[in-house]
Protein backbone atom coordinates (compact mmCIF):
# COMPACT_ATOMS: atom_id res chain seq x y z
CA UNK A 1 0.00 0.00 0.00
CA UNK A 2 1.45 3.38 -1.07
CA UNK A 3 0.57 6.61 0.74
CA UNK A 4 0.72 9.88 -1.21
CA UNK A 5 0.22 13.50 -0.21
CA UNK A 6 0.26 16.50 -2.53
CA UNK A 7 2.85 19.23 -2.17
CA UNK A 8 0.02 21.67 -1.38
CA UNK A 9 -1.30 19.58 1.52
CA UNK A 10 2.19 18.79 2.83
CA UNK A 11 3.01 22.48 2.79
CA UNK A 12 -0.15 23.22 4.76
CA UNK A 13 0.88 20.78 7.52
CA UNK A 14 4.39 22.25 7.72
CA UNK A 15 3.03 25.79 7.67
CA UNK A 16 0.77 25.00 10.62
CA UNK A 17 3.81 23.60 12.45
CA UNK A 18 5.95 26.64 11.60
CA UNK A 19 3.32 29.18 12.58
CA UNK A 20 2.63 27.43 15.91
CA UNK A 21 6.36 27.59 16.59
CA UNK A 22 6.56 31.24 15.47
CA UNK A 23 3.65 32.32 17.64
CA UNK A 24 3.75 29.99 20.67
CA UNK A 25 7.04 28.01 20.45
CA UNK A 26 4.71 25.01 20.62
CA UNK A 27 3.43 21.85 19.03
CA UNK A 28 0.19 21.78 17.06
CA UNK A 29 -2.06 18.97 15.86
CA UNK A 30 -4.92 18.16 13.56
CA UNK A 31 -6.44 15.66 11.17
CA UNK A 32 -6.37 14.69 7.51
CA UNK A 33 -8.51 12.28 5.54
CA UNK A 34 -7.28 9.22 3.65
CA UNK A 35 -9.03 7.78 0.59
CA UNK A 36 -8.16 5.08 -1.93
CA UNK A 37 -7.55 6.17 -5.52
CA UNK A 38 -8.38 4.09 -8.61
CA UNK A 39 -5.03 2.29 -8.35
CA UNK A 40 -5.64 1.20 -4.79
CA UNK A 41 -3.10 3.66 -3.34
CA UNK A 42 -3.99 5.94 -0.44
CA UNK A 43 -4.31 9.70 -0.98
CA UNK A 44 -3.94 11.80 2.18
CA UNK A 45 -5.45 15.27 1.92
CA UNK A 46 -7.29 18.17 3.55
CA UNK A 47 -5.16 18.85 6.65
CA UNK A 48 -7.04 20.86 9.25
CA UNK A 49 -6.53 22.07 12.80
CA UNK A 50 -9.20 22.22 15.49
CA UNK A 51 -9.58 24.22 18.67
CA UNK A 52 -6.76 23.16 21.01
CA UNK A 53 -4.38 24.11 23.80
CA UNK A 54 -0.72 23.98 22.79
CA UNK A 55 2.58 23.85 24.67
CA UNK A 56 6.18 23.06 23.75
CA UNK A 57 5.57 19.35 24.33
CA UNK A 58 1.80 18.75 24.08
CA UNK A 59 -1.29 19.60 22.10
CA UNK A 60 -4.78 18.83 23.41
CA UNK A 61 -7.65 19.14 20.95
CA UNK A 62 -11.15 19.95 22.14
CA UNK A 63 -13.26 16.75 22.22
CA UNK A 64 -16.42 18.47 20.96
CA UNK A 65 -14.45 19.98 18.09
CA UNK A 66 -13.17 16.49 17.14
CA UNK A 67 -16.68 15.01 17.15
CA UNK A 68 -17.96 17.87 15.02
CA UNK A 69 -15.04 17.40 12.59
CA UNK A 70 -15.84 13.69 12.15
CA UNK A 71 -19.47 14.42 11.31
CA UNK A 72 -18.73 17.23 8.85
CA UNK A 73 -15.97 15.23 7.12
CA UNK A 74 -18.29 12.25 6.62
CA UNK A 75 -20.95 14.53 5.19
CA UNK A 76 -18.44 16.07 2.79
CA UNK A 77 -16.34 13.06 1.76
CA UNK A 78 -18.60 10.09 2.46
CA UNK A 79 -18.07 7.25 4.91
CA UNK A 80 -15.37 5.36 2.98
CA UNK A 81 -12.55 7.44 4.45
CA UNK A 82 -10.01 7.18 7.26
CA UNK A 83 -8.87 9.94 9.57
CA UNK A 84 -5.13 10.55 9.87
CA UNK A 85 -4.02 12.14 13.14
CA UNK A 86 -1.03 14.43 12.65
CA UNK A 87 0.92 16.67 15.00
CA UNK A 88 4.17 18.60 15.12
CA UNK A 89 7.20 18.48 17.41
CA UNK A 90 8.09 22.15 16.85
CA UNK A 91 11.89 22.36 16.44
CA UNK A 92 12.58 19.00 18.10
CA UNK A 93 13.20 15.75 16.27
CA UNK A 94 10.43 13.80 14.58
CA UNK A 95 9.89 10.76 16.80
CA UNK A 96 7.11 8.87 18.56
CA UNK A 97 6.80 9.81 22.21
CA UNK A 98 5.15 7.63 24.83
CA UNK A 99 2.13 9.94 24.70
CA UNK A 100 1.97 9.51 20.92
CA UNK A 101 1.93 5.71 21.06
CA UNK A 102 -0.74 5.81 23.76
CA UNK A 103 -2.88 8.11 21.62
CA UNK A 104 -2.52 5.74 18.65
CA UNK A 105 -4.38 3.04 20.60
CA UNK A 106 -7.45 5.29 20.69
CA UNK A 107 -7.79 4.61 16.95
CA UNK A 108 -7.59 0.80 17.19
CA UNK A 109 -11.29 0.09 16.60
CA UNK A 110 -10.81 -0.51 12.85
CA UNK A 111 -8.56 -2.74 10.78
CA UNK A 112 -5.84 -0.07 10.27
CA UNK A 113 -4.99 3.55 11.00
CA UNK A 114 -2.10 5.90 10.22
CA UNK A 115 -0.31 8.72 12.01
CA UNK A 116 2.10 11.53 11.11
CA UNK A 117 4.54 13.56 13.20
CA UNK A 118 6.55 16.43 11.64
CA UNK A 119 8.83 19.25 12.71
CA UNK A 120 9.59 22.67 11.25
CA UNK A 121 12.63 21.26 9.43
CA UNK A 122 10.18 19.09 7.43
CA UNK A 123 11.50 15.91 9.02
CA UNK A 124 8.75 13.38 9.67
CA UNK A 125 7.72 9.91 10.72
CA UNK A 126 4.67 8.25 9.20
CA UNK A 127 3.33 5.14 10.91
CA UNK A 128 0.72 2.66 9.72
CA UNK A 129 -0.83 0.46 12.40
CA UNK A 130 -2.87 -2.66 11.67
CA UNK A 131 -5.20 -3.77 14.45
CA UNK A 132 -7.16 -6.64 12.97
CA UNK A 133 -6.62 -9.58 12.61
CA UNK A 134 -3.04 -9.04 13.90
CA UNK A 135 -1.69 -5.94 15.61
CA UNK A 136 1.43 -4.55 13.93
CA UNK A 137 3.10 -1.14 13.57
CA UNK A 138 5.50 0.08 10.90
CA UNK A 139 7.03 3.46 9.99
CA UNK A 140 6.99 3.86 6.22
CA UNK A 141 7.75 6.48 3.60
CA UNK A 142 5.14 9.09 2.79
CA UNK A 143 5.36 10.17 -0.86
CA UNK A 144 5.27 13.97 -1.08
CA UNK A 145 4.41 14.90 -4.64
CA UNK A 146 6.15 17.85 -6.37
CA UNK A 147 7.68 19.30 -3.20
CA UNK A 148 8.38 23.05 -3.44
CA UNK A 149 9.81 25.81 -1.17
CA UNK A 150 7.45 27.09 1.50
CA UNK A 151 5.94 30.48 2.36
CA UNK A 152 3.36 30.53 5.18
CA UNK A 153 0.04 31.86 3.95
CA UNK A 154 -2.07 34.43 5.80
CA UNK A 155 -4.89 31.87 6.13
CA UNK A 156 -2.58 29.52 8.07
CA UNK A 157 -1.45 32.33 10.36
CA UNK A 158 -5.05 33.39 11.01
CA UNK A 159 -6.15 29.81 11.79
CA UNK A 160 -3.34 29.27 14.31
CA UNK A 161 -4.09 32.58 16.03
CA UNK A 162 -7.82 31.85 16.17
CA UNK A 163 -7.84 28.19 17.21
CA UNK A 164 -4.72 27.75 19.37
CA UNK A 165 -4.07 29.06 22.85
CA UNK A 166 -1.52 28.55 25.61
CA UNK A 167 -2.72 27.03 28.92
CA UNK A 168 -3.48 29.64 31.56
CA UNK A 169 -2.16 27.58 34.48
CA UNK A 170 1.16 28.48 36.06
CA UNK A 171 4.19 26.27 35.50
CA UNK A 172 6.24 25.00 38.41
CA UNK A 173 10.01 24.81 38.06
CA UNK A 174 12.39 23.25 40.55
CA UNK A 175 15.46 25.34 41.24
CA UNK A 176 18.05 24.13 43.72
CA UNK A 177 16.36 23.41 47.06
CA UNK A 178 13.30 25.57 46.40
CA UNK A 179 10.31 25.45 44.11
CA UNK A 180 9.25 28.66 42.36
CA UNK A 181 6.08 29.40 40.41
CA UNK A 182 6.47 31.06 37.03
CA UNK A 183 3.31 32.67 35.64
CA UNK A 184 2.57 35.01 32.76
CA UNK A 185 5.05 37.87 32.62
CA UNK A 186 8.45 38.63 31.16
CA UNK A 187 10.56 36.07 29.37
CA UNK A 188 10.84 33.94 26.30
CA UNK A 189 8.03 31.55 27.27
CA UNK A 190 6.03 34.10 29.23
CA UNK A 191 7.56 33.31 32.61
CA UNK A 192 8.28 36.05 35.12
CA UNK A 193 11.97 35.38 35.75
CA UNK A 194 12.13 38.20 38.27
CA UNK A 195 10.04 36.24 40.76
CA UNK A 196 12.98 33.89 41.23
CA UNK A 197 15.42 36.68 42.08
CA UNK A 198 15.91 36.63 45.83
CA UNK A 199 18.65 36.99 48.39
CA UNK A 200 19.48 33.31 47.80
CA UNK A 201 20.32 33.93 44.13
CA UNK A 202 22.11 37.30 44.33
CA UNK A 203 25.42 38.23 45.94
CA UNK A 204 24.21 41.35 47.71
CA UNK A 205 21.46 43.94 47.97
CA UNK A 206 23.01 45.97 45.18
CA UNK A 207 22.41 43.16 42.68
CA UNK A 208 18.73 43.18 43.63
CA UNK A 209 18.67 46.91 43.00
CA UNK A 210 20.17 46.37 39.54
CA UNK A 211 17.35 43.95 38.70
CA UNK A 212 14.73 46.43 39.90
CA UNK A 213 16.23 49.18 37.76
CA UNK A 214 16.54 47.10 34.58
CA UNK A 215 13.49 44.85 34.51
CA UNK A 216 11.46 47.39 32.49
CA UNK A 217 14.29 48.01 30.01
CA UNK A 218 13.39 46.47 26.60
CA UNK A 219 17.06 45.75 25.77
CA UNK A 220 17.50 43.93 29.07
CA UNK A 221 14.35 41.85 28.61
CA UNK A 222 15.26 41.05 25.02
CA UNK A 223 18.68 39.88 26.19
CA UNK A 224 17.06 37.58 28.77
CA UNK A 225 14.82 36.18 26.02
CA UNK A 226 17.85 35.68 23.78
CA UNK A 227 19.70 33.73 26.48
CA UNK A 228 16.70 31.42 26.87
CA UNK A 229 16.46 30.90 23.13
CA UNK A 230 20.17 30.09 22.76
CA UNK A 231 20.07 27.68 25.70
CA UNK A 232 17.04 25.87 24.29
CA UNK A 233 18.79 25.44 20.95
CA UNK A 234 21.90 24.14 22.72
CA UNK A 235 20.15 21.67 25.02
CA UNK A 236 18.04 20.36 22.11
CA UNK A 237 21.17 19.73 20.02
CA UNK A 238 20.46 22.42 17.42
CA UNK A 239 23.38 24.57 18.61
CA UNK A 240 26.91 23.30 19.21
CA UNK A 241 28.86 24.86 22.06
CA UNK A 242 30.81 26.81 19.44
CA UNK A 243 27.54 28.14 18.00
CA UNK A 244 26.38 29.14 21.48
CA UNK A 245 29.68 30.80 22.41
CA UNK A 246 29.94 32.71 19.11
CA UNK A 247 26.37 33.96 19.50
CA UNK A 248 27.10 35.14 23.05
CA UNK A 249 30.25 36.96 21.85
CA UNK A 250 28.29 38.60 19.04
CA UNK A 251 25.49 39.67 21.37
CA UNK A 252 27.91 41.06 23.94
CA UNK A 253 29.51 43.13 21.19
CA UNK A 254 26.12 44.65 20.41
CA UNK A 255 25.49 45.32 24.10
CA UNK A 256 28.85 47.08 24.37
CA UNK A 257 28.04 49.23 21.33
CA UNK A 258 24.78 50.26 23.00
CA UNK A 259 26.68 51.01 26.24
CA UNK A 260 24.56 48.51 28.19
CA UNK A 261 25.45 48.05 31.86
CA UNK A 262 25.23 44.26 31.59
CA UNK A 263 26.55 41.42 29.45
CA UNK A 264 26.15 37.64 29.08
CA UNK A 265 28.58 35.36 30.89
CA UNK A 266 30.94 33.70 28.40
CA UNK A 267 30.97 30.27 30.02
CA UNK A 268 33.18 27.32 29.28
CA UNK A 269 31.28 24.29 27.97
CA UNK A 270 31.34 22.63 31.38
CA UNK A 271 30.00 25.79 33.04
CA UNK A 272 27.27 25.97 30.43
CA UNK A 273 26.22 22.39 31.15
CA UNK A 274 25.84 23.28 34.82
CA UNK A 275 24.06 26.58 34.19
CA UNK A 276 21.61 26.05 31.33
CA UNK A 277 19.63 23.06 32.51
CA UNK A 278 21.62 19.94 31.64
CA UNK A 279 21.81 18.98 35.31
CA UNK A 280 19.44 21.45 36.96
CA UNK A 281 16.77 24.04 36.25
CA UNK A 282 18.10 27.51 35.61
CA UNK A 283 17.16 31.16 35.62
CA UNK A 284 18.57 33.09 32.62
CA UNK A 285 19.06 36.14 34.85
CA UNK A 286 21.79 34.25 36.65
CA UNK A 287 23.77 34.06 33.40
CA UNK A 288 24.21 37.86 33.26
CA UNK A 289 27.08 40.03 34.48
CA UNK A 290 26.30 43.54 35.80
CA UNK A 291 28.60 46.54 36.14
CA UNK A 292 28.55 48.29 39.51
CA UNK A 293 29.14 52.01 39.99
CA UNK A 294 32.77 51.38 40.98
CA UNK A 295 33.48 49.49 37.70
CA UNK A 296 33.46 46.06 39.39
CA UNK A 297 31.45 43.24 37.90
CA UNK A 298 28.80 41.51 39.95
CA UNK A 299 28.06 38.03 38.71
CA UNK A 300 24.85 36.44 40.04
Amino acid sequence: MVFNISQKDWKKVIDYAQEAYNKFKSEIGGFMIAEKDKNGDIIISNPEILEQEVTGSTTIMDRMAIADYYVKSAQKHGTDIRFIWWHSHANMGAFWSGTDTTTMKEYSNGDWSAFLVVNILEEYKFRVCTWNPIEAHKDIQLNILNLKPKIISKAIKDSVSKLCSKPTVSITKYNGNQTSLYSQGYGYYGYDYYKDVSSTSTKDKKSQTVYDELKDDPLFNYTVDHITNMNELYTEGLFTFKDWFNEVKSWNKKLKEKKASFSISEFTENELHLECGFYTSYNPLNMLIFESDNEQNIKV
